[in-house]
């Protein structure tokens, strides 16, 4: 392999800097044949290049700032927060120049969240302005807010490997083209296989009796918002249809089979432009693993640099009207509960003659046995917030339809 050929080759395309960005893959196939390849500084001068992910809605926008990493960093692909990009000044603004709404940040490093309910206005376009603390001034282009149509079902189907598919469908009633990003979030309630009964006051020694209505680990609720693109067209169909189109998949040995699983999903209409970006997007991740493998070119949306238009900025900002709808899944009822979390298959019984001793030794009293001794199980089995995913606690959502507590 000549390597000074691929250096000319690197050198040209930094003509073009968002070019160079395929170069993640090239530098991988230099190193299998050259031994410890350095890139040049030039080279490594594209990094930094700022990532802005969003979408702008009437309630519950939430904008992301991030940054590229070096390309002598192991993860190239990847996108990181950086110190500058906290304490931003982020604000909705119409063609008048008027603020809409602002975008804060709780924390450092999360996400800016407006808290403010938007009303848009019919034929105004609006745009995202960024103000970054090292004296950054972004700006993406004006748009004008789609309407988003109804979702028309949220259904599932129970495969023969007992994982469950969940689709979404939905219609133009204009019958124009439809193109639509979704996101979801999941919630579900965790039961444990025991309920522990008693609880041990270790500071007293007191033995509290737990009421399953009550105080105890028995019933927890879990949730996950879903990170992954998913996006539908209704271009290879006559009408403007997109029928059973599927957005997640479920997996038994999870706690989500526990009891009682929920999806929220939520829906927005994208034009094309932002259609084919997101496309661009969605199929590099899947291809190569890269947020910027084949064509970033292509990536490069709607947003600039005000302060500095030869600066690259990825992102494409849109306004839409979100459509959401909820989908329960009765997992006791259509007898998929059986196939729960695998830590279940842990939880061994052990008997005491005398109370103390179980609990001395962490475990979780269950009940007294026909023999009148205690029995006992490992204190994960009948506490459910050691279920870890979903990080499960005793909050229950206020839309949950049963009543335990």
């Amino acid at each position: 392999m000549n390597v000074l050929h691929h250096y000319k080759y690197i050198k040209g395309l930094l003509k073009n800097p968002f070019s160079a960005i395929p170069l993640i893959m090239l530098i991988y196939m230099l190193s299998g044949c050259i031994a410890l390849f350095e890139p040049p500084e030039e080279i490594k001068a594209i990094t930094g290049i700022l990532v802005v992910e969003g979408v702008i809605v009437e309630e519950g926008t939430t904008i992301s700032l991030k940054k590229t990493i070096k390309l002598d960093e192991r993860d190239l692909a990847e996108t990181y927060l950086f110190a500058e990009l906290n304490r931003a000044v982020i604000q909705i603004i119409d063609e008048q120049d008027n603020v809409i709404a602002v975008a804060e940040q709780e924390t450092n490093y999360a996400p800016y969240i407006v808290k403010e309910k938007i009303t848009f206005v019919p034929g105004m376009k609006y745009a995202l302005d960024i103000r970054t603390i090292d004296n950054k001034h972004y700006r993406s282009a004006f748009v004008e807010p789609a309407d988003t149509p109804e979702i028309d079902e949220v259904t599932y189907q129970v495969k023969e490997d007992r994982s469950i598919d969940i689709m979404v469908s939905t219609h133009d009633p204009t019958n124009e083209t439809l193109y639509c990003l979704w996101d979801f979030e999941e919630n579900w309630e965790v039961r444990s296989p025991y309920f522990q009964s008693i609880r041990y006051e270790s500071n007293t020694g007191e033995l509290i009796q737990q009421n399953i209505n009550g105080e105890n680990r028995y019933y927890c609720w879990a949730s996950l918002v879903n990170r992954s693109l998913m996006l539908g067209s209704s271009e290879k169909f006559e009408a403007s249809v997109i029928k059973n189109y599927k957005i997640h998949t479920l997996q038994p040995g999870t706690s989500r089979y526990s009891y009682l699983y929920s999806i929220n999903v939520t829906q927005y209409r994208l034009n094309r432009d932002a259609y084919l970006y997101f496309s661009n997007l969605q199929r590099n991740i899947e291809d190569s693993g890269s947020l910027f493998a084949p064509q970033p070119s292509e990536m490069t949306g709607n947003m600039q640099c005000l302060s500095d238009p030869d600066e690259t900025v990825i992102g494409y900002i849109l306004a839409t009207k979100a459509t959401t709808s909820r989908l329960f899944i009765p997992m006791t009822e259509i007898n998929l509960h059986y196939f729960d979390d695998i830590y279940n298959y842990g939880c061994t019984e052990i008997e005491y003659d005398i109370i103390y001793d179980g609990f001395r030794f962490g475990y979780a009293f269950v009940t007294t046995t026909v023999n009148g001794r205690y029995l006992f199980v490992s204190g994960f089995c009948a506490d459910c917030m050691q279920r870890g995913l979903g990080n499960p606690t005793k909050t229950k959502p206020a839309y949950w339809p049963n009543d335990h507590q």
